[in-house]
């Protein structure tokens, strides 16, 4: 067993330039940034870190920020020595230039965070949605915060958090409490998608809610993926799989049993209009004439299953595919509004700071700035 209580920013350092310049780690150094990370809450917990660098390994000739840091920086890592400060400088700018939306385009990546006020795990690749990726968030103790689209959730024991593929997420520790949770990035076999029924709470995230002894099971199988996900032995992928499809198994028999594991039909109707509709100019009749009931009704009982009316729903899709597009790709701004229903930039731009605080322009530079900061934070 290695002790890495004396790990250096500058042995870091110089791990992390050998794996960009495609040099061979071997476990010692791989064992010595795992450590590293692990004591200042970076984004890739030690027993996840040997997973997560065999994937950059794979994905290098695409990390182009990366890359470009192996000219800048060879003359430095020419010298017998590296002073910590410049050592300390590298790694900052290795995670800012490191591609997190790495985390999900793996097929599973697990992890466990315990700690104090916020942290720096921020799965920047959600909210694409050409990254077919769910997020399973579980609180083991504490408080954490978990912002979807546009909406807040509060993250504690007493729930369960699930993310599907395209939802804008980040998601933090409370300032008044530490926070002890696994979180698991997969993506969903076909035949697993009966079991991701769970009850909606907005758009893009779903939550069982019971107490927190209820989950017990769930939380013993969760140690027993985590410990496992880091493992190397004989069928240790199809043990992924199967400890993956029990985790998924084990949250189906947390459902309600009020809630016979399904939305109204009606709602569904109404719900898959809209998602299929949002970028026309429907009103309330539409949607209920869609979904075979009146309006009045239609009215309560989705504001019962999603937590919002109708329309709002139908504006709360419109900016959070708006701002997926802000994020994701190098269309105006001016076309965003109008490819999400809004024809007239102005008033785009006005209902967007309206419900994210700031112009589709600031959206754009500032969300991914203060990603990158993050990171280099971390």
């Amino acid at each position: 067993m290695h002790d890495y209580q004396s790990v250096t920013s500058e042995g870091v350092a110089k791990v992390l330039f050998a794996l960009i310049k495609g040099a061979n780690l071997d476990a010692a150094d791989r064992n010595q940034a795992a450590a590293y990370f692990a004591q200042t809450g970076a984004p890739v917990d030690y027993r996840s870190f040997q997973r997560f660098t065999d994937a950059l390994i794979l994905s290098l000739p695409q990390q182009h920020e990366l890359l470009q840091l192996v000219p800048q920086w060879q003359s430095i890592f020419n010298r017998s020595e590296v002073s910590n400060e410049m050592a300390e400088e590298f790694i900052r700018q290795y995670l800012a230039a490191l591609d997190n939306k790495l985390f999900v385009k793996l097929p599973l990546f697990v992890g466990r965070f315990a700690g104090q006020d916020s942290h720096s795990i921020n799965f920047a690749g959600f909210g694409n949605t050409q990254v077919d990726s769910w997020l399973l968030v579980f609180t083991i103790s504490g408080k954490g915060h978990l912002k979807a689209g546009l909406r807040d959730y509060e993250l504690t024991p007493d729930n369960i958090a699930l993310v599907a593929p395209g939802t804008l997420t980040d998601f933090s520790g409370s300032k008044h409490s530490s926070w002890n949770f696994y979180w698991v990035v997969f993506q969903c076999a076909d035949n697993w998608r009966p079991y991701l029924q769970w009850p909606q709470s907005g758009p893009g995230v779903c939550q069982l809610e019971g107490a927190s002894e209820s989950f017990a099971p769930v939380e013993r199988n969760l140690s027993q993926l985590y410990h496992n996900y880091v493992e190397s032995g004989p069928l240790k992928m199809e043990l992924d799989h199967n400890l993956l499809e029990q985790l998924l198994l084990r949250c189906a028999a947390c459902l309600p049993r009020e809630s016979n594991r399904k939305m109204d039909p009606r709602v569904h109707v109404a719900r898959a209009y809209i998602d299929e509709h949002y970028t026309a100019d429907i009103v309330l009749a539409d949607v209920a004439a869609a979904s075979n009931i009146s309006s009045s009704r239609l009215s309560g009982l989705f504001k019962k299953e999603t937590g919002s009316s109708v329309m709002a729903y139908r504006n709360e899709l419109r900016l959070v595919k708006a701002a997926q597009l802000l994020l994701h790709s190098n269309l105006r701004i001016a076309d965003i509004g109008d490819r999400v229903g809004y024809s007239e930039q102005a008033f785009f731009s006005r209902i967007f700071r309206k419900h994210l605080g700031m112009s589709p322009r600031q959206y754009r530079t500032h969300i991914p700035a203060q990603t990158a900061q993050l990171n280099s934070h971390s």
